[in-house]
């Protein structure tokens, strides 16, 4: 019985373990909002970097549980030029982008990861500027010098984020960081961590008790009865 004890007691160090470590992995990975960042690099001879935005969802899915991401999830696009000139950040719906950047070049960003940061581009259309866009095609845009940032909710159907110079010249070298947000997802990670936790104080404390000190002491044996 003792033996079942010890292993019951082994059981809930190890699972409270695997309940603690990925959700403080997850709480680690959040910023103050409660997004899950990647940033880097990004630079393209074309106009324009598009991507879906299917892949953000898919590329931060992989850094939490499956099943915690319920809800809406909320996406952020951040873009700031290297020399300090006006940039554009939006997000639109695949045939608007599609038919702004027909018009001359861009790149289809592809394969992105966010830790470490990377991806894949593939340019259409050589280096022709596309001209500055109405920014009536977008859903969300943010547009000018320096830092530029967008929020958006993701929707059912096909869209398109997309960063370029203002102007809509070619040559576009930026520094970015993309985020996203899914409902919930700190709460199961502090939940997690406690849950996990108390589990390994209650196995550490079951095993600190099987293993006091005196339990598997001899007990002295019974002095012998005499008789007068």
């Amino acid at each position: 019985m003792r033996i079942l004890f010890i292993i019951i007691a082994v059981l809930l160090v190890i699972g409270g373990g695997a309940c603690a470590v990925p959700s403080a992995v997850t709480y680690r990975a959040l910023d103050g909002g409660g997004f899950i960042n990647g940033s880097g690099h990004m630079s393209t001879d074309t106009a324009a970097l598009v991507t879906n935005t299917a892949q953000f969802r898919e590329v931060t899915e992989k850094e939490i549980e499956e099943g915690r991401a319920g809800g809406k999830v909320r996406l952020r696009f951040e873009a700031e030029r290297s020399d300090g000139g006006d940039v554009l950040v939006a997000v639109g719906s695949a045939d608007a982008i599609q038919a702004l950047v027909v018009t001359g070049s861009y790149e289809i960003v592809d394969s992105l990861q966010f830790n470490p940061f990377d991806y894949r581009g593939v340019a259409r259309g050589g280096r022709n500027d596309l001209g500055s866009p109405d920014e009536g095609l977008f859903v969300t845009v943010a547009s000018g010098p320096g830092h530029q940032e967008v929020i958006w909710t993701i929707e059912p159907g096909p869209w398109r984020a997309i960063i370029m110079n203002a102007d809509g010249s070619a040559g576009v070298d930026v520094d970015v960081r993309f985020g996203a947000r899914f409902p919930y997802v700190r709460g199961f990670a502090i939940a997690g961590m406690v849950i996990g936790g108390v589990l390994i104080v209650l196995g550490i404390a079951w095993l600190a008790f099987l293993f006091r000190p005196g339990r598997n002491r001899n007990r002295p044996p019974d002095e012998p009865v005499t008789f007068e």
